[in-house]
């Protein structure tokens, strides 16, 4: 935040936010958003963006776009949002999905196991029969890795006597 601030500060000195981009190397558009959250809410406005996931909030900054005639700008300024992709996202799911799709979602890469899977209960023990069975598997499984190895040496081999 200091930095911003700083950036701030010098624009209000008479920098040019052009001048201030070349400078510091920064998108004038990023100035000119750290600017206008600054005016509109100062210090705490460029700490970064109340989170928002509440349904009913996001619906309040829906309703202020689409009734009220306010720009995605004038949402983020207003309601002290980041960026205006986020309004622009609620919109987008409210659009296709009504309110429910406004319902926070679930981050991160979904569960590939279940709990109830029989990796993880309790093993019991093994009947003779099962026994002999995955012994079985296990052995065909070795011979179908052999069989594969055997098959890859031979052709490896047979490439090198064509080489020569």
């Amino acid at each position: 935040m200091g930095f911003k601030l700083q950036v701030i500060n010098e624009n209000l000195k008479g920098f040019s936010i052009n001048s201030l981009s070349r400078k510091w190397d920064i998108s004038t558009s990023v100035i000119r958003k750290w600017i206008d959250h600054h005016r509109s809410n100062g210090e705490k406005g460029l700490s970064g963006s109340i989170y928002l996931l509440h349904k009913g909030i996001k619906w309040t900054v829906i309703r202020a776009y689409k009734d009220n005639g306010l720009s995605l700008c004038d949402c983020c300024q207003h309601f002290n949002i980041r960026d205006q992709s986020s309004i622009s996202s609620w919109i987008a799911k409210y659009e296709q999905q009504g309110l429910d799709g406004l319902n926070e979602q679930k981050k991160g890469r979904p569960q590939t196991m279940k709990r109830d899977n029989p990796i993880f209960k309790e093993a019991k023990p093994l009947t003779r029969l099962e026994e002999l069975e995955r012994e079985n598997l296990y052995l065909k499984a070795e011979m179908d890795f052999l069989k594969k190895l055997d098959a890859l040496t031979l052709l490896k081999q047979t490439q090198q006597r064509k080489k020569r």
